[in-house]
């Protein structure tokens, strides 16, 4: 088994804990991304883990939705981060119920 590297930024971070979270390997992953070569999606999934090189946003929808994760959650602080996962997995109309609450919060701690 390879040495365990340090991720450099959130989106690895995120990106790796969650495809731990489905016990896939970087290969499965990849084979998201239309990489059917173990030996090019392997490596390809360890260097975004690494912050070694961004995904393109079309690579981004991809892992996406193979995580089964809004975009967004990838990039934001851990508090936003999970606002983002509670708000995503509500139905459409609890959603903008979520956001009508929020915005009123907003409103009233001014």
């Amino acid at each position: 088994m390879p040495a365990f590297l340090p991720t450099a930024t959130l989106f690895g971070q995120r990106l790796r804990e969650a495809r731990l979270a489905r016990e896939w390997t970087q290969a499965e992953l990849g084979a998201f991304l239309g990489l059917d070569d173990p030996n090019t999606a392997a490596p390809r999934i360890s260097r975004y883990e690494r912050g070694m090189h961004e995904a393109d946003f079309k690579s981004l929808e991809k892992l996406s939705k193979a995580l089964g994760l809004p975009p967004a959650y990838f990039f934001a602080p851990d508090l936003l981060a999970e606002a983002i996962l509670v708000i995503s997995g509500m139905p459409k109309d609890k959603q903008q119920e979520a956001l009508n609450v929020l915005k009123k919060l907003a409103k009233t701690d001014r």
